[in-house]
Protein backbone atom coordinates (compact mmCIF):
# COMPACT_ATOMS: atom_id res chain seq x y z
CA UNK A 1 0.00 0.00 0.00
CA UNK A 2 1.37 3.39 -1.11
CA UNK A 3 0.08 7.24 -0.48
CA UNK A 4 0.87 9.86 -3.14
CA UNK A 5 0.31 13.74 -2.64
CA UNK A 6 0.74 16.15 -5.47
CA UNK A 7 0.24 19.70 -6.56
CA UNK A 8 -1.12 21.39 -9.29
CA UNK A 9 -2.24 24.45 -10.71
CA UNK A 10 -6.10 24.42 -12.37
CA UNK A 11 -6.08 25.69 -16.14
CA UNK A 12 -8.60 28.77 -15.21
CA UNK A 13 -10.23 29.16 -12.47
CA UNK A 14 -12.74 26.45 -11.26
CA UNK A 15 -16.64 27.19 -10.44
CA UNK A 16 -18.04 25.35 -7.39
CA UNK A 17 -20.29 23.15 -9.62
CA UNK A 18 -16.69 22.17 -11.38
CA UNK A 19 -15.47 21.46 -8.53
CA UNK A 20 -18.54 19.25 -7.05
CA UNK A 21 -18.12 17.33 -10.25
CA UNK A 22 -14.63 16.25 -9.42
CA UNK A 23 -15.48 15.36 -6.38
CA UNK A 24 -18.66 13.09 -6.89
CA UNK A 25 -16.96 10.98 -9.86
CA UNK A 26 -13.82 10.48 -7.79
CA UNK A 27 -15.99 9.23 -5.49
CA UNK A 28 -17.63 6.68 -7.50
CA UNK A 29 -14.01 5.76 -8.98
CA UNK A 30 -12.31 5.43 -5.38
CA UNK A 31 -15.27 3.30 -3.77
CA UNK A 32 -14.77 0.88 -6.29
CA UNK A 33 -10.90 0.62 -6.19
CA UNK A 34 -10.20 0.73 -2.12
CA UNK A 35 -8.81 4.13 -3.25
CA UNK A 36 -9.11 7.08 0.22
CA UNK A 37 -7.88 10.23 0.47
CA UNK A 38 -8.37 14.60 0.59
CA UNK A 39 -8.48 17.07 -2.44
CA UNK A 40 -8.18 20.69 -0.94
CA UNK A 41 -8.23 23.42 -3.79
CA UNK A 42 -7.57 26.83 -3.08
CA UNK A 43 -8.00 30.14 -5.61
CA UNK A 44 -6.53 27.62 -8.72
CA UNK A 45 -4.04 25.45 -6.64
CA UNK A 46 -5.12 21.72 -5.63
CA UNK A 47 -3.29 19.40 -3.73
CA UNK A 48 -4.46 15.89 -3.27
CA UNK A 49 -3.45 12.51 -0.99
CA UNK A 50 -4.03 9.24 -2.57
CA UNK A 51 -3.96 5.97 -0.60
CA UNK A 52 -4.29 2.95 -1.78
CA UNK A 53 -2.59 -0.42 -3.27
CA UNK A 54 0.30 0.67 -5.25
CA UNK A 55 -0.46 -0.15 -9.04
CA UNK A 56 -3.97 0.97 -8.08
CA UNK A 57 -2.66 4.45 -7.06
CA UNK A 58 -0.21 4.68 -10.11
CA UNK A 59 -2.73 4.33 -12.55
CA UNK A 60 -4.78 7.20 -10.87
CA UNK A 61 -1.80 9.08 -10.90
CA UNK A 62 -0.85 8.46 -14.76
CA UNK A 63 -4.66 9.35 -15.47
CA UNK A 64 -4.16 12.96 -13.25
CA UNK A 65 -0.90 14.15 -14.56
CA UNK A 66 -2.74 13.61 -18.01
CA UNK A 67 -5.94 15.65 -17.31
CA UNK A 68 -6.18 18.41 -19.04
CA UNK A 69 -8.12 20.82 -16.16
CA UNK A 70 -4.69 21.08 -14.54
CA UNK A 71 -1.34 21.54 -15.37
CA UNK A 72 2.19 21.92 -13.10
CA UNK A 73 1.41 18.56 -11.25
CA UNK A 74 4.20 18.25 -9.11
CA UNK A 75 4.69 15.14 -7.02
CA UNK A 76 5.48 15.96 -3.33
CA UNK A 77 5.25 12.86 -1.52
CA UNK A 78 5.62 8.78 -3.54
CA UNK A 79 5.71 6.66 -0.11
CA UNK A 80 4.49 3.29 1.34
CA UNK A 81 2.33 3.11 4.16
CA UNK A 82 1.59 0.56 6.65
CA UNK A 83 -2.25 1.77 7.26
CA UNK A 84 -4.63 4.44 5.53
CA UNK A 85 -4.77 8.72 7.17
CA UNK A 86 -8.03 8.81 5.36
CA UNK A 87 -9.45 5.65 5.52
CA UNK A 88 -13.11 7.06 6.28
CA UNK A 89 -13.17 8.71 3.18
CA UNK A 90 -13.32 7.78 -0.30
CA UNK A 91 -12.39 11.50 -0.83
CA UNK A 92 -12.23 14.27 2.03
CA UNK A 93 -13.09 17.09 0.14
CA UNK A 94 -12.78 21.05 0.89
CA UNK A 95 -13.83 24.76 -0.51
CA UNK A 96 -13.57 27.38 1.42
CA UNK A 97 -17.26 28.70 1.88
CA UNK A 98 -18.65 26.12 4.23
CA UNK A 99 -22.30 27.30 4.38
CA UNK A 100 -22.25 25.29 1.16
CA UNK A 101 -20.48 22.18 1.57
CA UNK A 102 -21.50 21.18 4.98
CA UNK A 103 -23.82 18.74 4.49
CA UNK A 104 -21.96 16.60 1.65
CA UNK A 105 -20.40 13.32 2.97
CA UNK A 106 -16.71 14.10 3.76
CA UNK A 107 -16.48 17.06 3.77
CA UNK A 108 -13.60 18.38 6.05
CA UNK A 109 -14.98 20.71 8.85
CA UNK A 110 -11.83 21.61 10.49
CA UNK A 111 -8.29 20.78 10.56
CA UNK A 112 -8.70 18.60 13.98
CA UNK A 113 -10.15 15.61 11.57
CA UNK A 114 -6.58 15.19 10.20
CA UNK A 115 -5.56 13.66 13.21
CA UNK A 116 -7.52 10.49 12.30
CA UNK A 117 -4.39 7.73 12.91
CA UNK A 118 -2.00 10.06 11.48
CA UNK A 119 0.88 9.81 14.46
CA UNK A 120 3.97 11.61 12.59
CA UNK A 121 2.30 11.07 8.95
CA UNK A 122 4.06 13.22 5.79
CA UNK A 123 1.00 13.24 4.57
CA UNK A 124 -1.01 14.88 6.56
CA UNK A 125 1.54 17.06 7.39
CA UNK A 126 1.44 18.42 3.78
CA UNK A 127 -2.22 18.72 4.08
CA UNK A 128 -2.02 20.78 7.16
CA UNK A 129 0.79 23.05 5.94
CA UNK A 130 -1.36 24.05 2.75
CA UNK A 131 -4.57 24.55 4.46
CA UNK A 132 -1.96 27.43 6.81
CA UNK A 133 -0.28 28.27 3.86
CA UNK A 134 -3.26 29.17 1.98
CA UNK A 135 -5.38 31.03 5.25
CA UNK A 136 -8.24 28.18 4.65
CA UNK A 137 -10.67 28.54 6.91
CA UNK A 138 -12.39 25.31 7.14
CA UNK A 139 -13.71 25.48 10.95
CA UNK A 140 -17.02 24.88 11.56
Amino acid sequence: MKNIVYVSTAVKLMHENQLFDILHNARQHNAALNISGVLLYSEGTFIQVLEGRDSVIDALYSRIEADQRHKNVVKLIDEPIAEKSFSQWLMGFTVTDSAKTEKLLGYLKSISELNLNSGNNIAVDAIKTFIENNNLDINS
